[in-house]
């Protein structure tokens, strides 16, 4: 897939060696252990640790913080939409609990934020495909996946060709009776050309007798190393665990 496009695999340069060598199936066990393990925390301090670990996790395996925070401000939108009102829905003088609440919301969903960009970002989607597929996955939802990542790059690159010519036509946005009609107006376009896409590439696969199921490579072998790699995080989150459930803070 092109870089241009916003392919987040296109480009591993910057990634340590032991985090790309990490066996495929080994890292999406630990990160989906790690990220049940942030869900189940119930105190705020021992969710700013997993948090802290998770961010020095990445950190060391190559991951830039430019990167980090460009992704955090993807989410924050939507977690400040749903934190906000549970800090002002009390009322004033805001509550504590709530702000406690709403904070370890906040650092939940950054933490596994930060986790799922560790397994992106230090391996290829095909190698992200074939973990699932070895790891007995449905294929349809494999297929599915796929498709998702490759056609939202190309529904992003329509949205961008759409404002550009909008603009090159003067339109300068707004909210207005007028705006709204050429908003419709755009969005219907929009949703006819993804429709007219999805039609074309059902009629391209079955054409070429597509069954459903994405062909994978052949499974590497899991070492002790990756075994290590898997065992660490899942014995830090176990501690975390602990400590919060014996009350230790």
């Amino acid at each position: 897939m092109a870089k241009e496009q916003g392919d987040i695999q296109s480009d591993l340069e910057g990634i340590t060696k032991w985090a790309l060598s990490w066996e495929a199936r080994a890292k999406l066990i630990a990160v989906i252990l790690f990220i049940f393990g942030v869900i189940s925390l119930k105190t705020t301090s021992i969710a700013m640790f997993a948090y802290a670990i998770a961010l020095v996790g990445s950190l060391a395996m190559g991951i830039s913080i430019t990167l980090l925070l460009k992704r955090y401000l993807i989410i924050t939108p939507f977690l400040l939409l749903m934190t906000v009102p549970l800090i002002l829905g009390g009322g004033f003088p805001i509550e504590i609990d709530r702000v406690s609440f709403a904070s370890l919301i906040f650092l939940k969903a950054i933490t596994c934020m930060t986790v799922m960009l560790i397994l992106l970002h230090t391996q290829s989607i095909d190698e992200f495909m074939d973990s699932l597929a070895h790891l007995k996955v449905p294929p349809i939802i494999i297929t599915i996946l796929l498709l998702s990542y490759r056609y939202v790059f190309l529904f992003f690159d329509d949205i961008q060709k759409m404002q550009l010519a909008a603009r090159s036509r003067f339109f300068s946005g707004g909210i207005s009776i007028r705006n709204l009609k050429v908003y419709g107006q755009l969005t219907g376009g929009l949703l006819i050309k993804s429709l007219d896409r999805a039609e074309n590439v059902y009629n391209a696969m079955t054409a070429r007798c597509f069954n459903g199921t994405i062909r994978h490579r052949e499974k590497q072998a899991i070492n002790r190393w990756d075994i290590l790699k898997t065992t660490i995080p899942f014995l830090v989150i176990i501690t975390l665990i602990t400590i919060e459930r014996l009350d230790l803070f």
